[in-house]
């Protein structure tokens, strides 16, 4: 595209004309975000993301506003290819210092059916000699009307060498049907899944979930958005692989002196990440050491006394062990079925839901299709954990543990402890927000 030379500083009336200027004389500018292993311990990649420069003082115009523009003047695709020229120019350098780091490129979805089997990308990566292979192609899929033509696109360029990433998945209109069309080499998170994450549980489980779904159909994961080192711990920890964000460095020109910052922080993050997982894998083991004891005091009592005191055994028993926040326990017998009722502690009651289906099971119900009691009773363990969840009964978020225990009477029972998790780990943060890598 020429330059507009024609176009006067004083024909500038108002924002439009400066968004307008910019995109006919090419005034674009790329910068580059690292996206991290932190497992590896260095940088796989980096995310060309272009800004319009005002041309009456230099300042940076936002992307947003400059497609908004493209999009209502019939200018979506000129200003896509004219972004992607930009990126993949002004990255030619940073490929000559390690032609081993990917560039992930944003292409507006909105305009793939104009462009399908027009290979204009592919000729774009070749003319700057740069394997297709090195290229990740984004896509936002929530402004895509034609899905056939989104497939086509895909199944093209990947044939052709490049990879896949689904952008911004986890928020807006991301439909997961769409993965299994577009079939993602990469899955970028959104930054809105991480932020305030130790502070929601839902978020937590929806967080796992997609990296669980992304590992189980070999997508890579990329957590967008970290920016404090809370969220980088939370995302390692939930399976994600790769991390971007403003914790380790904004949108900016690539250079040694840059490299080396970046490098720095890597370093240092890496370091404090183990440090996390030793000190949680302590607090776990204590807290698995204290549970443990409790169990074995519960069940000393339980053997010796008579099976119908049952349920005054466990309301004395959780009531003087208000400290490890009991929920409510109970006691089945070798078949499943429950021979007691379920009793809360004096500091739960179980009024949540009360009516629905999902209430405390009751005296005589079967639970030998419940997995605290079929993968006791068929595994070699004689104790059995439970992952966090939130209650059906109480909607309080706990733990179910179970145990068998044999009786003086020779009988087998299971006993089945509900115990609330705290969301925040506070015993784990050691401090994190005062992390001084910059």
């Amino acid at each position: 595209m020429s330059r507009d030379d024609s176009f006067n500083k004083l024909d500038i009336i108002d924002e439009t004309d400066i968004i307008k200027e910019a995109i006919n004389n090419n005034r674009i500018i790329a910068k580059y975000q690292p996206i991290i292993s932190l497992v590896k311990k260095k940088i796989v990649a980096f995310e060309g993301l272009t800004r319009g420069v005002n041309i009456l003082n230099s300042e940076l115009i936002s992307p947003l506003k400059m497609f908004e523009y493209a999009r209502n003047n019939g200018m979506s695709t000129m200003l896509d290819r004219l972004c992607r020229e930009k990126c993949i120019e002004s990255f030619k350098d940073i490929y000559s210092m390690n032609d081993e780091w990917y560039l992930f490129i944003n292409v507006d979805a909105s305009v793939i059916e104009q462009v399908e089997g027009s290979n204009y990308l592919l000729n774009q990566v070749l003319s700057h000699e740069i394997l297709p292979k090195n290229i990740v192609i984004e896509i936002n899929e929530s402004s895509v009307d034609n899905l056939d033509s989104l497939e086509s696109f895909t199944n093209n360029y990947r044939k052709n060498g490049f990879l896949i990433a689904l952008d911004d998945v986890g928020v807006g209109f991301s439909n997961l049907d769409r993965i299994s069309i577009i079939k993602p080499d990469i899955i970028k998170l959104d930054a809105s899944l991480i932020r305030n994450i130790q502070d929601n549980y839902h978020k937590q489980e929806i967080f796992k979930c997609i990296t669980s779904l992304a590992n189980r159909i070999g997508s890579i994961v990329v957590a967008e958005g970290i920016e404090n080192e809370i969220e980088l711990n939370y995302a390692i920890e939930f399976g994600v692989h790769l991390i971007q964000g403003y914790f380790f460095s904004k949108p900016e020109f690539i250079s040694s002196s840059t490299l080396l910052k970046i490098n720095t922080k890597i370093s240092r993050a890496a370091i404090r990440y183990k440090e996390y997982i030793i000190i949680k894998s302590k607090k776990d083991r204590l807290y698995r050491k204290k549970i443990d004891k409790f169990l074995s005091d519960f069940i000393n009592e339980l053997k010796v006394e008579d099976s119908s005191d049952f349920d005054n055994l466990i309301l004395s028993f959780i009531n003087r062990h208000n400290n490890l926040n009991i929920e409510c326990a109970y006691i089945l017998d070798e078949n499943g079925t429950q021979i007691t009722n379920t009793l809360f502690s004096k500091m739960k009651n179980s009024s949540y839901r009360e009516g629905l289906v999902f209430s405390p099971a009751r005296k005589g119900e079967d639970n030998s299709l419940k997995r605290y009691y079929y993968e006791l009773m068929n595994s070699k363990v004689d104790r059995y954990f439970s992952d966090p969840y939130i209650s059906y009964a109480t909607g309080e978020i706990c733990t179910t543990l179970s145990t068998l225990f044999k009786h003086h009477n020779n009988e087998k029972y299971i006993l089945c402890v509900d115990i609330m998790t705290t969301l925040k780990r506070k015993e784990f943060n050691y401090n994190l927000e005062t992390s001084n890598f910059v």
